[in-house]
C-alpha cells in the first residue's frame, strides 16, 4: 500500500453567509442609488461597501487557507498514521488562541460523523466530526468540507486497517 498524505480545506462556497451578506450589501447600496440619485453621499456609500465587500472576500480565503484536514497513512511510519486539524484564527493574531492543532491515530479513531444543513446539502458541503477512543468526544470539527460523506468514508477505509 502506497503512503497516503491528502489535506481537504473548506470551500469557498461554505462561506455563503458571507457572500450573501457581501452581496445585501451592494444591492442595499444600489436601492439608496436608486431612489436617491446624484446625491453626494452615495459616492462614499459605494466606498463604504466596496471596502467591506473586499474585508469579507479576504476574510473569506484567509479564514479557507487557516483551515486544513489531512489524511496521514503511510503503513511503514507509525508516525503517520494519523487524521490531523489544523487551524488558526485570523482575527486573532496575537492571543494563544490563534492556532491549534489536533491530531488523532487512525486506530483510535472511534467514529466518523457528517453534519449539514439545509443550504451546505444543497452546496454538497458539510461539517465532518471525529471522536477518537480516548476521550469518546468529539476532538475534531472541521467546517464546510466539499464531499464530505466520500471524505468520512475514506477516513473510515485506512482506520480500518490499523483498528485491533
Amino acid at each position: 500500500m502506497e503512503p497516503l498524505y491528502k489535506t481537504y480545506k473548506p470551500a469557498v462556497k461554505g462561506f455563503y453567509k458571507l457572500w450573501l451578506l457581501a452581496l445585501l450589501l451592494l444591492v442595499l447600496a444600489g436601492v439608496a442609488n436608486y431612489f436617491k440619485p446624484g446625491e453626494a453621499w452615495l459616492k462614499w456609500l459605494w466606498i463604504a461597501v466596496a471596502a467591506v465587500d473586499v474585508l469579507i472576500i479576504l476574510y473569506i480565503y484567509a479564514k479557507r487557507w487557516t483551515l486544513s484536514l489531512t489524511i496521514k497513512d503511510n503503513p511503514e511510519k507509525p508516525s503517520d498514521q494519523e487524521v490531523s486539524f489544523e487551524e488558526c484564527n485570523p482575527l486573532k493574531p496575537f492571543s494563544s488562541d490563534f492556532s491549534k492543532s489536533i491530531e488523532i491515530s487512525l486506530q483510535n479513531i472511534e467514529h466518523i460523523e457528517v453534519k449539514q444543513t439545509m443550504m451546505q446539502k444543497i452546496l454538497g458541503i458539510g461539517d465532518i466530526i471525529i471522536a477518537s477512543s480516548g476521550t469518546g468526544r468529539e476532538e475534531i470539527q472541521a467546517p464546510n468540507i466539499p464531499d464530505p460523506q466520500a471524505v468520512r468514508d475514506e477516513i473510515q477505509l485506512h482506520a480500518s486497517n490499523y483498528r485491533k
